[in-house]
């Protein structure tokens, strides 16, 4: 039995300890691909953030402008903060009512309504406007990005825009 026990630590003993593990140069090259793969993910990721912020906010404006349709034909209050759609949080915006009027004020309406980027993604998100006119049913939108020439979310050259 001891013999056995000597043999296998002799083995043990006299076994490579190269054999074992990965090579200094072959952890440097997956570091270097991993560097790579993610030089190219985090760019698209945020393209990917932005497309979504856009595509939320305009949901909201459009589901105010619908909210308020609905409540003029229910005959209840159109003002502009009664409207739920318009009181939700959206990331990287503050909705109001169209041309920055006091969102308390008895006579302003949700049928205008505008999403702001907050100031720390000003140059980033593009700014959207909303306006149905409930005498003929009409919907004008507009949508901008100061310097951009197609801003996230926006398509300038379509009518609506966005």
């Amino acid at each position: 039995m001891t013999g056995l026990l000597q043999r296998k630590l002799l083995e043990i003993l006299q076994s490579k300890k190269e054999d074992e593990g990965f090579s200094l140069v072959e952890l440097v090259i997956v570091i270097a691909v991993l560097a790579i793969l993610s030089a190219v993910a985090i760019p698209a990721f945020q393209g990917v953030q932005v497309r979504a912020k856009t595509s939320a906010v305009k949901n909201g404006l459009t589901n105010g402008i619908k909210e308020c349709v609905v409540s003029s034909g229910l005959g209840e209050s159109t003002q502009y903060r009664v409207s739920q759609a318009y009181a939700g949080q959206y990331q990287g915006y503050n909705i109001r009512p169209l041309g920055n009027a006091n969102p308390d004020g008895a006579t302003v309406t949700c049928y205008a309504a505008a999403a702001i980027p907050i100031a720390t993604e000003t140059g980033n998100l593009p700014f959207f406007e909303i306006e149905y006119d409930p005498r003929d049913g009409t919907v004008t939108k507009n949508c901008n990005l100061t310097g951009v020439s197609n801003p996230p979310g926006c398509k300038p050259l379509e009518n609506p825009p966005w």
